[in-house]
């Protein structure tokens, strides 16, 4: 098995299996993918013999991440040929996958299931919700106009979506000139659209973006905009998985609660991860309100963890998407730490 990166002019070969395995999406689509969005990616390929047997995408982007901004892959693509699967493709894939992203300092991947199963093996868990979310009856007395890729527009719409972003979440994708020119050529290489909404007076704000696939804007893609114009159309549903990869970077942004009771804390921590090794071990972990750091720490020196946590919940709990079942004198401490408020992802590819 030779596992290697496409180089760019290679890059349309994965095409093939990509077609084969993700047969619902359109010729339309893979012509702007393959045309377009790969040339940011880097994609990963697994072979046999003289037949690409798998593969996946590491499609990059800007996140959020409170006060900082920090580089992050989507990993998009994951297809094994079908002559080819359960025999180990895969995972020798995301082994390498994972120890390029630690290499490179990347705190966590993330990704949008077609099967949740196919990736908690490898110690993926859901991180984010994605709301279900319509234009509610001043909504749909909004004026609608096509999103023109013009600079001055692609700016305006990213500081719009930004703004509105940073009062409700921590972690999301970045919004910029470059985000709305993609997404305004994915939506349309399906059918779809990117309208901006505007009110119908004098000034014509800006109130919100609406981005769909499909002629009959079934399919939303976004849409987001000022709380006036916009309910709640159902109940949120698992969206994104993520992983922590680099653990000493990743936990940097995690800080002391603002009421704790405490200004600076030490904890020792056990991080069990079975394919990242560098975040396999004991870690003493400190804390103030501004930041953290860990140090990894040399087993049987006598330091008894006072937590001992899978990278798996680990990345559940610091994400806030949900709690391990610490005990009580666990709480007691660890109620202290501030995960991340609030994730929002919808991207795609």
């Amino acid at each position: 098995m030779m596992i290697r990166y496409l180089k760019q002019e290679e890059k349309i070969e994965s095409r093939k299996l990509w077609a084969e395995v993700f047969s619902e999406d359109s010729d339309s689509f893979m012509d702007y993918y393959f045309s377009d969005r790969v040339k940011k990616s880097k994609v990963l390929t697994a072979w046999k013999d003289e037949t690409m047997a798998a593969m996946l995408h590491r499609n990059p982007y800007d996140v959020v991440m409170k006060d900082r901004l920090c580089k992050v892959d989507y990993i998009a693509g994951v297809a094994t040929h079908p002559d080819c699967r359960h025999q180990g493709y895969m995972s020798r894939l995301l082994s390498r996958c994972f120890t390029d992203m630690y290499m490179e300092r990347m705190g966590f991947c993330f990704l949008v299931p077609v099967d949740p199963a196919i990736y908690t093996p490898f110690d993926f868990t859901y991180i984010s919700q994605l709301p279900a979310a319509s234009l509610n009856e001043k909504g749909r007395q909004l004026s609608r106009r096509a999103f023109l890729e013009r600079s001055d527009e692609c700016r305006e719409v990213a500081m719009f979506v930004g703004r509105q972003l940073e009062q409700r979440y921590e972690v999301y994708t970045l919004r910029d000139e470059d985000y709305y020119r993609d997404l305004g050529r994915e939506v349309r290489s399906d059918k779809g659209d990117l309208l901006l909404l505007s009110t119908r007076d004098e000034r014509e704000c800006m109130a919100g973006v609406w981005a769909y696939y499909g002629e009959d804007a079934a399919n939303v893609r976004e849409l987001i905009g000022l709380p006036d114009y916009i309910k709640e159309s159902g109940t949120a549903k698992p969206y994104a998985m993520g992983r922590i990869v680099h653990l000493e970077q990743f936990v940097s942004g995690i800080c002391l609660k603002e009421d704790s009771p405490v200004s600076e804390m030490e904890l020792v921590m056990e991080v069990k991860d079975r394919f990242i090794h560098q975040n396999d071990g004991v870690f003493k972990w400190k804390l103030n309100r501004e930041g953290s750091v860990l140090i990894p720490m040399e087993r049987g020196d006598g330091l008894i963890p006072q937590l001992s946590i899978g990278i798996k919940e680990l990345t559940s709990w610091l994400f806030g998407y949900s709690s391990p079942p610490f005990s009580p004198e666990q709480k007691e401490l660890l109620n202290r730490i501030r995960p991340f408020k609030g994730v929002f992802f919808n991207e795609v590819t």
